[in-house]
């Protein structure tokens, strides 16, 4: 009876999204969203600013937290509670949707025959979506027959590439033609190079971030007291006056570590923080497979690179789109008394490891424009209609 009841529901939602392809749309009007409708952030969140800032296109931003809808509203822009009368009108009016996950980051059962932009939320190091061969069984009957009736309403789906190099790989981790890749760069980092820096978290504060990428999509936790001696760093970090902040992937964010004893290690994974402002306020970034040290490129500083799972991780989680090694500019550590060594190169000696090999990867990752601001480019390019001419 359940099955029967999930599957009615499953049928009257497809039914439901191609009727909206019949709405009018207006592009003057554009909704956003990220991480399913539950933060408030990524390049969604910074091109939302952006957009709200400008006259010639009018901006909503849909999410399932009320706290988030009173904060956007209390900067003076336009915010909508997922599942609400207000939030769906806005919905299937909108001619521009932007996403920075997928389309469940916003309510896309309203969003037929919508231009949707995917920003994604990183440059992609690791495969994704329909090159992780680890997540599904992307060429199953079931996930063939999805696919394609979804294409159908929500065809007209755009994705934001950060160089040449990644227009053939976006092609196939999201199966889309060479036409619905744009090639600029990432909204999200146009904060670097903004001159009215935002308010720190940790002001006053000498911080090193350690951001490790998910481990099976959250499934696998990651045991800080497992891959760092405390003791040894808290000790360490104490007498140089420094900080080591942990922020884990979103998707561990229900972990939880018992760091009391350590007040120079802090762990702020459950805090809803934006992580570009903190890599504006760390000194260097320590990081492993994640994609995080692509953005930290554009600041020029020291990047560690803690691999101590790298073989398990290329067995059992995810396969790479590069060989590593070609593409991470900085120390590599397999284990942590590698990684202190490191820590003390940069803090004592001013270590800057990988920096003649930094621009070489920067421009590999990033062309010209990516280097700089884009989101306002992008924004001329929705308001001009110059992204959705084929389809219509």
């Amino acid at each position: 009876m359940i099955k029967v009841l999930k599957a009615v529901k499953v049928v009257f939602k497809y039914i439901v999204m191609f009727l909206t392809m019949l709405m009018p749309r207006d592009y003057k009007l554009c909704v956003f969203g990220a991480w399913l409708g539950e933060r408030f952030a990524d390049n969604s969140k910074q091109l939302f600013i952006e957009a709200s800032d400008r006259d010639d296109i009018r901006a909503v931003w849909i999410t399932k937290d009320k706290t988030i809808v009173d904060e956007i509203r209390k900067m003076g822009y336009e915010a909508c509670l997922w599942g609400t009368k207000e939030a769906r009108k806005v919905q299937l009016r909108a001619g521009y949707a932007v996403i920075s996950n997928g389309i469940s980051d916003l309510e896309h059962t309203f969003l037929g025959n919508a231009i949707i932009i995917d920003l994604w939320h990183g440059v992609p190091l690791k495969k994704v979506v329909y090159d992780n061969k680890y997540e599904k069984n992307w060429d199953s009957p079931k996930q063939k027959l999805r696919d394609s009736l979804i294409y159908i309403p929500l065809g007209k789906m755009y994705f934001v590439a950060t160089s040449e190099m990644f227009v053939p790989i976006y092609q196939s981790a999201f199966r889309r033609r060479k036409d619905q890749i744009i090639c600029l760069g990432q909204p999200r980092s146009d904060i670097f190079f903004d001159e009215k820096k935002p308010k720190p978290y940790f002001p006053g504060k000498n911080i090193i971030l350690y951001c490790p990428t998910h481990r099976n999509e959250g499934k696998e936790p990651i045991h800080i007291e497992k891959i760092f001696e405390l003791d040894k760093l808290e000790k360490y970090l104490a007498g140089k006056d420094y900080y080591l902040v942990i922020k884990k992937h979103f998707y561990h964010r229900e972990e939880i570590e018992n760091l009391e004893k350590y007040p120079h290690i802090i762990d702020i994974t459950r805090e809803d923080i934006d992580t570009q402002i903190l890599t504006i306020e760390s000194k260097a970034l320590i990081t492993d497979y994640s994609s995080i040290y692509i953005d930290y490129l554009l600041l020029d500083r020291p990047i560690l690179f803690y691999c101590y799972d790298y073989k398990h991780y290329l067995e059992k989680d995810r396969e790479m789109y590069f060989e590593y090694e070609d593409v991470t500019p900085g120390e590599k550590a397999e284990n942590f008394d590698e990684l202190f060594e490191q820590i003390k190169g940069v803090i004592e000696n001013g270590g800057d490891y990988g920096r003649k090999d930094r621009e070489r990867v920067k421009n590999m990752f990033y062309c010209k424009a990516g280097q700089g601001p884009v989101g306002n480019i992008l924004l001329d390019m929705m308001v001009n209609r110059e992204i959705g001419k084929k389809h219509e």
